[in-house]
């Protein structure tokens, strides 16, 4: 999967890798990093999830009302369920294929990000690829539409509505419910990330009595003079 148009691909391999040291990896991670971030992390995209969300929990009760008219038996009832079918399909079919092409390019997109903070960790470059506030406004809304699916389902569970605003509620409980994870997920894997930027170095002090795994050090193992060492985070 190509990435969105004017994003950063993922990093190159070790063996194609143009940088000459350790200064140019932190400035083009930093540089990548960032562009990754921010289109992770856009408004506009938890706007589009939202409203996706609405759009099909509509789609969910115009299907559930048509299903109802058609099995009545009466000709108009018949007509007035086709019409509800339709609509439904109108409101599902695209709002369904949008998450879906979303959830895509979010998976292909936050692979991309991992693969990148993988390669070093320095919490100096942190401000330069760090979206300030946009984790917290996914994080903020997906809690309270997680909350609310969870309401609906509990109570399409629990109280006596009747079979008919049974489907109705629970199913928008469920789309709620998932709509909520799938935010609460894209904030805390970028969480993840700013966390291990932060975290400090465990490596076993060097001969100048510095850590040899803190993020402005030297350590074992890199293609550098002025290597790093692996925390172990890992994207596979």
């Amino acid at each position: 999967m190509t990435p969105p148009i004017e994003l950063p691909s993922p990093p190159p391999g070790p063996d194609e890798r143009p940088w000459k040291d350790r200064a140019g990896l932190l400035e083009e991670r930093a540089r990548a990093m960032g562009a990754l971030a921010r289109w992770y992390l856009a408004p506009h995209r938890a706007l589009l999830l939202w409203l996706s969300t609405l759009v099909f929990a509509l789609g969910w009760s115009l299907a559930v009302s048509g299903f109802q008219f058609l099995v009545k038996g009466e000709i108009i009832e018949h007509v007035l369920g086709v019409i509800f079918l339709g609509l439904a399909l109108g409101a599902t079919v695209p709002s369904s294929l949008g998450v879906a092409s979303g959830i895509r390019r979010d998976v292909f997109v936050g692979a991309c990000l991992r693969d990148w903070a993988e390669l070093e960790r320095d919490p100096q470059t942190l401000p330069h690829w760090r979206v300030s506030g946009g984790a917290l406004l996914w994080l903020g809304p997906s809690i309270v539409l997680t909350c609310l699916g969870l309401a609906l389902g509990g109570f399409a569970v629990f109280a006596d509505i009747g079979t008919e605003s049974f489907g109705t509620v629970a199913g928008i409980g469920i789309v709620f419910a998932v709509a909520g994870a799938l935010g609460m997920a894209k904030a805390i894997d970028y969480y993840r990330l700013v966390s291990r930027e932060l975290r400090p170095g465990t490596g076993v002090p060097d001969g100048y009595g510095r850590d040899a795994c803190a993020p402005d050090t030297p350590g074992p193992g890199s293609t550098y003079d002025d290597g790093f060492c692996d925390d172990g985070f890992c994207s596979d």
